[in-house]
């Protein structure tokens, strides 16, 4: 069985594709990582692809399936109900008119096309059976590659008070405006600061008294995301935040739930994503809006304490031993081998 995973240059294909491959690859498996061809459909005989949406994509798709061959597509985001307050809103749909462009009539021709779909989480793979009848869908969770973490110093910072750390891009402007003054209640009540990594644009959206508290960092690559690691192994409580307003952050994985875990960081978390988490009592409870302002509180007053850091700990040890693609790679290799017999 040889593999072609096709690579997009994102940070969803470093996680859906370039991580649980490059693990396979080490351990002897024939697979190739690299972007798709046509010609490939001669080689390989299991094409793997996230979220390629494009017409390249179906052409060598069609090209794998014309020669007996197979076809997984990899889906970490529900792109049919894409809120236009989403940067990413422009590459799927002609904003003022709530029109599908071509990409995502082509992401769901490729779902249509492939033998097997796989995604993050059981909401979002029931969105998919729902939405595509009969097609086969399989979750493979988010895992984090721990030695991205191991690698990394100790590290701190020279801030006066504890600094609570959120990291991501401006998709997640919801979610921040709906719990922007929780956070700048808390941070007031603590003196503290926020570290914001990846989404300075939220800064328009703080009060002016969480503004001057904030410090923040630009978006930047995946490929230089080995920069942002340590500023985020730096703050003393993590957040991690998804409204359950909208439907695209209830199919959001855990996937910052492990980041946070792996970078040693106690956490702070929403429950409409992160509770359904079986090992969640092994950092702070996830909790609801209401709960969040005191729940923040309670975490950077004791940051440094015994317990807090003790359970920062057990929930490393944890995305380890479940949420690691060191320790959960087979799954992918596992299902590209079944693939030629799966049935729903």
């Amino acid at each position: 069985m040889k593999i072609l995973a096709a690579t997009r240059d994102d940070a969803a294909s470093y996680y859906r594709i370039t991580a649980p491959f490059s693990i396979l690859r080490y351990r002897g498996y024939d697979i190739d990582i690299r972007p798709a061809f046509v010609e490939a459909a001669e080689t390989y005989d299991i094409l793997y692809l996230n979220m390629h949406a494009s017409a390249m994509a179906e052409l060598v798709g069609r090209a794998f399936k014309d020669a007996g061959k197979h076809v997984i597509y990899d889906v970490d985001d529900w792109l049919f109900e894409c809120p236009p307050s989403w940067p990413a809103y422009d590459q799927f749909y002609h904003r003022g008119t709530g029109r599908p462009n071509d990409r995502l009539v082509f992401h769901e021709r490729l779902i249509a096309l492939a033998d097997v779909v796989t995604t993050t989480t059981v909401y979002l793979a029931r969105k998919l059976r729902t939405r595509f009848p009969g097609k086969v869908v399989r979750i493979l969770e988010n895992c984090v590659m721990m030695a991205d973490w191991d690698v990394l110093p100790e590290t701190g910072h020279t801030l006066d008070g504890p600094v609570l750390g959120w990291f991501g891009t401006s998709n997640h402007w919801d979610d921040w405006m709906e719990i922007v003054e929780a956070v700048d209640r808390a941070l007031d009540a603590v003196g503290g600061h926020l570290a914001l990594m990846g989404a300075p644009e939220m800064v328009v959206g703080f009060p002016a008294r969480l503004a001057a508290r904030t410090r923040w960092m630009p978006l930047v690559p995946m490929a230089q995301f080995h920069t942002m690691r340590p500023r985020i192994k730096a703050v003393d409580v993590g957040l991690a935040w998804a409204t359950d307003r909208l439907e695209i952050s209830l199919c959001r994985s855990p996937l910052k739930a492990y980041q946070w875990g792996a970078a040693g960081v106690p956490m702070v978390a929403s429950a409409s994503v992160y509770a359904a988490d079986s090992l969640g009592d092994r950092m702070y409870p996830a909790v609801s809006r209401d709960e969040l302002e005191a729940t923040l509180i309670a975490a950077l007053r004791s940051c440094k304490g015994d317990e807090s850091l003790a359970r920062a700990r057990s929930w490393r040890e944890a995305v380890y031993a479940y949420h690691s693609y060191e320790l959960q790679a087979d799954r992918w290799i596992e299902l590209c081998a079944s693939a030629p017999s799966i049935k729903e």
